[in-house]
């Protein structure tokens, strides 16, 4: 037989009316116990029935962010924290503290139905562990010890709730906390767990809070889950993505190898790019850098050249894209330098020649192109038609001359 408080939470849960209301009230009091850290077990027996709800309503996400900010700051307060013991996988470390619930339906199927029992029969007359009356006592028995460990499982669960089904997008709310998330706590535990769908969960809670970004570069924790022998798993390889193409637009700075090996490994194809726009801007920053043009693979050259067909620039030349220009042109890889001409007309040159480089610098080396590279001839004859007015006329007179040259 199912038990009755397992019935009497499903039901809640089922009850279209006002649930809303019944789960923002139950939010607020599941964050003052994970704030104050008595009685977290029987915090964890709700969160994991709340996961192993298949149809949570999208509203969750933004509540099970103040949990995840809740539990950072508890855990904070304890001291740093430590990765899993390497001897274990994520999976075995999990299994070995608590079984995670997920049935497949919650209406027909019973599980695990003692160990759910007894976590809601140590909830019942005589205590009120999340304290619906607002007091402040403690229930009978002793609480679990606060250690990171918990608050790493309860992290792992509320992540989960969260932002499991809920992908980021562009169309979606941005995600506000009046707490401060320990987004650095956060990545370095999620990276650490060897779980691609913590680490998922966790880099979707922080595209959904663009206000904010962690500390260090977040390509970082991507640079040591490369070093594992397993590949990326399909979740985590579009949530990398999704990930770049948020950088240009939270001003989060990257270090040029770290973004070039995490770019060269997701090895994006253009249908699946989200926003062209900011993964063509950190294509763009990465070729400027040092050593990023060299570095960067073939495949993400041709990227660049798919994706700035349907991106519009607002940006004036800098010193360092012409010379990327030169040091192309000087190793005669015309192929790069066919995709970064591409780009630079886009911009806005000096014509003065007191700038990073004049007109007559960039005129000069489109014709060498045109000339080394004939098949380039067409696309920039369609480029005329869409660049800034100020360019139009200086490269129709480059691809007219360029046949006679």
């Amino acid at each position: 037989m199912v038990p009755s408080s397992f019935l009497l939470a499903h039901l809640i849960l089922c009850t279209s009316n006002s649930l809303e209301t019944i789960l923002s009230l139950l939010s607020a009091k599941i964050t003052n116990v994970l704030t104050d850290g008595d009685y977290l077990q029987h915090i964890e027996y709700l969160l994991e029935f709340l996961a192993a709800w298949e149809e949570r309503p999208a509203y969750l996400t933004p509540m099970a962010y103040q949990w995840c900010s809740a539990i950072s700051e508890a855990a904070g307060r304890l001291g740093p924290s430590e990765p899993p013991d390497d001897q274990l996988t994520w999976g075995q470390d999990r299994h070995q503290r608590q079984l995670r619930l997920r049935p497949q339906n919650l209406a027909t199927e019973v599980f695990h139905t003692q160990d759910v029992e007894s976590g809601f029969s140590e909830t019942g007359p005589g205590c009120d562990p999340v304290r619906l009356d607002d007091t402040s006592y403690r229930t009978r028995g002793n609480p679990h010890a606060l250690t990171l460990d918990s608050y790493v499982h309860l992290l792992s669960i509320a992540l989960d709730i969260g932002f499991r089904l809920a992908a980021p997008s562009r169309d979606q709310p941005v995600l506000h906390s009046n707490r401060t998330p320990y987004h650095e706590w956060v990545f370095e535990t999620a990276f650490s767990s060897r779980d691609d769908e913590f680490i998922v969960d966790a880099v979707s809670a922080w595209i959904m809070d663009r206000g904010r970004a962690p500390p260090g570069s977040f390509a970082r924790y991507f640079t040591g889950r490369m070093e594992r022998d397993t590949p990326f798993s399909p979740r985590l390889r579009q949530m990398g993505l999704r990930a770049i193409e948020r950088i240009h637009d939270s001003k989060l700075k990257m270090s040029e190898l770290e973004t070039v090996r995490l770019l060269n490994c997701l090895n994006v194809n253009v249908d699946e790019v989200e926003w062209d726009y900011g993964l063509v801007m950190v294509l763009i920053e990465v070729i400027r850098s040092p050593t990023g043009s060299e570095n960067l693979s073939p495949h993400n050259w041709r990227l660049l050249d798919k994706l700035a067909v349907g991106v519009l620039f607002h940006r004036p030349l800098v010193s360092r894209d012409v010379e990327v220009m030169r040091m192309l042109e000087e190793a005669e890889d015309w192929e790069k330098l066919e995709v970064w001409m591409g780009i630079i007309w886009w911009f806005t040159p000096s014509d003065d020649g007191r700038g990073p480089g004049s007109t007559q610098d960039i005129e000069q080396a489109t014709l060498n192109l045109l000339s080394r590279r004939p098949s380039a001839l067409p696309r920039f004859k369609d480029l005329c038609d869409r660049i800034r007015a100020s360019g139009r006329d200086a490269l129709r007179r480059i691809c007219d001359q360029a046949p006679a040259e």
